[in-house]
């Protein structure tokens, strides 16, 4: 740990300690607590439930790196056989033979760990003492993770974070060649794992590190464990050794056999499409396309085809891209210049960096880091030494050869490093400073935040320096000054303000705030590698690679037919399916989650039942088209009050009453049918179903003396004081106006996760009587939940309106109530610098009279449902209701999530409705549990032709409350009347009630 991380931690038990900060006005101490104490820390959870801090600074990754710089590279090495280990803790595992099922290669007596989870313990002898690196001999077995993650401790002891989440690559590759639908539009393959041993070194996947993870390991013996939560692969070896050192080109050029010189080779030009990489490291590696221009290759002015590969996904540290140039397609042997046509177009300034290997190995030092300029066009970059003179490489023409290019940091990435230390100490010391002044300092008081935190000034000069000398390699690495290192520069000037003036650091505590965000924004953009790949080339040494530009009157042509396709292109139309018996299927979210149903469609669907569907693409407008008798026959993905809506006006099918009904809702947990329900009937399937989860952050709530986060919400209620004395709160989940009628959305007041609705639910009481003709919120616990809700608002003062996901990152919030699988995937992608400082379980919950804790919370979802439309079309119900099932099954939805996790990378995980599907998605086993956990309590809210009155009158009686100091009894006794009265009238007018 850093002395200036000492230092605070010392000074954070004092403020713990009541002896340096008072408490807040504004928080008022929970029932049973004194002022000026810390609450007492909540009772540690049970492992099934999560929640359980276990929380244990360890070294970055970097700091380990600085701490060894100088220590011995040994010429030595020892290799670890992953059969030959001496304990195990895993479920499932064999030691035995492997066949990868792409190339059939085959390993003995290797480790087969055909599992997610377990640990297994080796013991080893190191020849001599020095720094190690790793490279291992492994086949990834088909899974539902998306990646092999491995964590390496020696001798009992992860030597820093990064070793406790090394990742392995797995394999995809198109699951099918590039297809021609009937409308002359491509589809773009689905990418599926596959098997194939491969050897590879460990990398570092923070992607600030061009080689391979180093570990320091003493001269004797050793024992080093695996565990995984994230496994499923077969492991031969693990060799500790150096990386081989890459070769000049003249050492490389001399070492090669070569049979012909350059001067003899055939002259030839061979291209390799983007497009028809053979396998890739990550599933989202898709073919893209842009049809922009007729200067791509291949282009069409009137359909779509896919011709590139890495538009906005291949970015990422590790990911690698292979093409094969197959056997006869070069000229002849003999030595060919690599060029590669692509385009960089998000890092202004700067270059995007590959390391290139041949058949698996780097030739020489040019191919070892390729820069790729900014440019808003495809250019050709070709491999070349420091004369700008091209490079070459020899390739026999009777066998198959591989290019593979991997994403590396390049130059930037020791800055990054650098500043990724940097935000953190900055965050740090923003939450310290607003442990004394708040959040919103009073600029007519002096907090002395300088003597209160002694080294602050100090480090302050100290990152400012830094921040100087980074920005000052940035800029050279731009070759340019200015907008590239503005977040910077910005950051810099604050702190050398707050360095010149201590007394006013509050004053410029909001400016510090808002540029770390632009800093940590910048950080992300910038130590990514985007890369979009046109084609590869391969020339003889008297061959010119060939323009990359389009010609005037051809470029001019093919914008006018571009525009003259646009007229009759129909975009919201999908599939070319015509027909008077065809099923139309709206689906109501974006392109490409429907052109992936498509394509199941007419891949599967079609050709196993010969039922002729059309897919279209539609947002919004289904109740409107539907009433003006132009809605479809299905739609998939409508939720909220739609389906009951729509029901309680007689324009669904009641599925409930279709052979197989209960067979298909087996896989669901037992409320999911609730939201789909309406006076006995039953209007829908789900498919979707998110509901709200606690996320914690594990740092700050150790460092403020927590052993777990609250498993009730008096255990949060008694934490308040702690958070609140350091200016800290906790965040609930509070919808501040209705769902748009558009939006296929549930209503806000039985929004997942509403405190009022979750407190309710935790009591065993719903929002309804038996016949749903009454509200029931004249009852004791439906009063004791709403002021419970609102005090949290009156009492404890929480912000009725915050960002979630900026409070929750820089720990001003270290415990926020919000969607699972969104929140989840946005602090994955968005928030690396937290990384395993985090984690979820399910809310806050209420203890019952037996002593068990009831975390009852409802859910958000969208669902599949037939129109009673589709009656008049031949055998339309039997045929609509067969798609439903096959489109709801578990296989179906599983494929279909995979492939959307595939498209849109982790962001687009797909939150099923199903349990058994969710365990087949691309989560652990930890967080898949602790996810099943959450869901086994889900209790629903039905939904009647008159929730829009209970949305509208339970906000306004909150507000209120909240708002206008009035009594929360009184309150919610008026509205409770409003609301029958609106039900009554409702039911009256759809002649439910005479």
């Amino acid at each position: 740990m850093k002395w200036h991380k000492k230092i605070g931690a010392i000074l954070l038990a004092g403020l713990l300690s009541g002896t340096i900060l008072p408490l807040p006005a504004a928080a008022e101490p929970a029932s049973g607590t004194e002022p000026g104490t810390a609450a007492a820390p909540a009772a540690e959870e049970s492992a099934d439930t999560g929640g359980s801090l276990y929380y244990e600074e360890q070294d970055t990754y970097s700091d380990y790196y600085d701490t060894y710089a100088d220590a011995a590279h040994p010429d030595a090495e020892f290799v670890l056989n992953g059969a030959d280990y001496t304990q195990a803790d895993c479920d499932t595992f064999e030691v035995g033979s492997y066949t990868g099922t792409e190339d059939n290669s085959v390993r003995d007596n290797v480790l087969i760990w055909d599992s997610a989870e377990g640990a297994f313990t080796y013991t080893v002898e190191v020849p001599e003492t020095g720094l190690y690196s790793i490279e291992a001999t492994y086949c990834p077995i088909v899974s539902n993770t998306s990646e092999i993650s491995l964590s390496l401790a020696v001798d009992g002891e992860v030597p820093y974070d990064t070793a406790s989440r090394m990742t392995l690559n797995k394999i995809y590759r198109n699951k099918e060649d590039i297809k021609t639908d009937s409308a002359g539009n491509q589809v773009r393959p689905a990418q599926v794992q596959t098997e194939m041993w491969r050897t590879g070194w460990i990398g570092d996947s923070d992607g600030l590190f061009n080689e391979p993870l180093q570990f320091y390991l003493e001269k004797g013996t050793h024992e080093i464990t695996l565990s995984s939560s994230k496994a499923y692969f077969a492991l031969d070896t693990l060799r500790f050794a150096q990386p081989e050192e890459v070769s000049d080109y003249d050492t490389y050029a001399a070492g090669v056999d070569a049979a012909v010189s350059k001067d003899a080779t055939p002259s030839g030009v061979v291209r390799i499409e983007g497009e028809d990489a053979v396998y890739k490291s990550d599933s989202v590696l898709y073919p893209t396309y842009d049809n922009s221009t007729s200067a791509i290759s291949p282009s069409d002015p009137k359909h779509m085809l896919y011709n590139t590969i890495g538009s906005g996904n291949w970015d990422k540290a590790l990911q690698t891209i292979t093409w094969k140039v197959a056997a006869n397609t070069l000229p002849g042997d003999g030595w060919y210049k690599l060029g590669i046509k692509a385009r960089q177009e998000e890092m202004r300034g700067f270059y995007s960096n590959r390391r290139i290997s041949i058949d698996g190995s780097v030739p020489s030092e040019e191919f070892d880091q390729v820069k790729f300029y900014y440019d808003t066009d495809f250019r050709m970059t070709t491999v070349e030494n420091a004369d700008g003179e091209a490079v070459y490489v020899y390739l026999t023409a009777g066998e198959d050869h591989t290019i593979t290019m991997e994403a590396i940091p390049g130059e930037i990435g020791d800055s990054m490093r650098q500043l990724d230390a940097i935000v953190l100490d900055l965050n740090t010391y923003y939450r310290k400073i607003v442990m004394i002044t708040g959040p919103e300092p009073d600029k007519y008081t002096n907090y002395y935040v300088h003597e209160k935190i002694p080294e602050l000034v100090g480090e302050f000069q100290r990152i400012s320096g830094e921040l100087k000398e980074i920005q000052g390699h940035i800029e050279s690495l731009a070759n340019s000054k200015g907008t590239e290192a503005s977040s910077l520069e910005q950051m810099r000037i604050i702190l050398d303000k707050c360095a010149d003036e201590p007394l006013k650091i509050p004053n410029y505590l909001s400016q510090i705030k808002d540029y770390i965000t632009s800093l940590s924004s910048w950080m992300r953009d910038y130590r990514d590698q985007p890369l979009e790949v046109d084609y590869l080339e391969l020339a003889s040494p008297d061959e010119d690679f060939p323009s990359v530009k389009a010609g005037f009157w051809k470029s001019l042509s093919y914008s006018f037919q571009r525009f003259t396709a646009s007229w009759d292109e129909d975009y919201s139309s999908l599939s070319a399916t015509t027909g008077d018996d065809a099923i139309e299927v709206w689906v109501s979210l974006g392109r490409d989650q429907a052109q992936a149903v498509k394509d199941l469609v007419e891949s599967e669907f079609q050709q196993q039942y010969d039922i002729p569907v059309s897919v279209n693409l539609v947002v919004g407008g289904v109740v409107e088209a539907t009433l003006a008798d132009k809605g479809p026959d299905v739609a998939l993905f409508l939720g909220g009050e739609f389906p009951v809506n729509l029901a309680a006006r007689g324009l669904l099918a009641d599925v409930s009453a279709m052979d197989g009904y209960e067979e298909i809702t087996q896989q669901y947990q037992r409320n999911a049918m609730v939201p789909y329900q309406y006076e006995g009937g039953t209007y829908g399937l789900p498919l979707t179903r998110s509901w709200a989860m606690m996320f914690y952050r594990k740092d700050v709530l150790s460092e403020l003396g927590f052993t777990s986060a609250p498993e009730t919400w008096n255990d949060l209620i008694d934490m308040l004081p702690a958070l609140q004395r350091n200016y800290m709160s906790a965040g609930l989940v509070l919808p501040a106006v209705a769902a748009d009628a558009n939006q296929a959305t549930i209503s806000a007041a039985t929004e997942s996760g509403l405190t009022f609705a979750s407190l309710l639910l935790q009591r065993g009481q719903n929002y309804y009587n038996d016949a749903q003709t009454e509200t029931t919120f004249n009852t004791n616990a439906a009063i004791d939940s709403f002021e419970m809700w609102t005090d949290f608002y009156t009492k404890y003062d929480f912000d009725q309106q915050y960002d979630a996901f900026s409070r929750f990152r820089t720990g001003e919030y270290p415990i926020v109530v919000s969607d699972y699988c969104t929140f989840f995937n946005q602090l994955s992608v968005a928030a690396p610098e937290i990384s395993g400082l985090w984690g979820f379980a399910a809310i806050p919950g209420t203890e019952q009279e037996d002593g068990s804790v009831s975390h009852a919370v409802n859910s958000n979802n969208t669902g599949a449902v037939i129109f009673n439309k589709v009656s008049e079309k031949q055998n339309g119900l039997e045929n609509a209701w067969t798609f439903l099932k096959w489109f709801c099954s578990a296989e179906v939805q599983v494929e279909y999530g995979t492939q959307i996790e595939g498209l849109l990378g982790q962001m687009g995980r797909y939150a099923t409705a199903s349990t058994e599907v969710l365990t087949q998605l691309a989560w652990s086993s930890e967080e898949a549990d602790t996810i099943l956990t959450s869901m086994d309590e889900l209790e629903e809210i039905p939904i009647i032709p008159a929730s829009y009155s209970v949305t509208r009158n339970i906000m306004n009686a909150f507000r209120e409350v909240v708002n206008n100091n009035e009594n929360p009894r009184d309150t919610l006794m008026t509205y409770h009347r409003d609301i029958n009265e609106e039900i009554a009238r409702k039911r009256k007018n759809l002649g439910l009630d005479s």
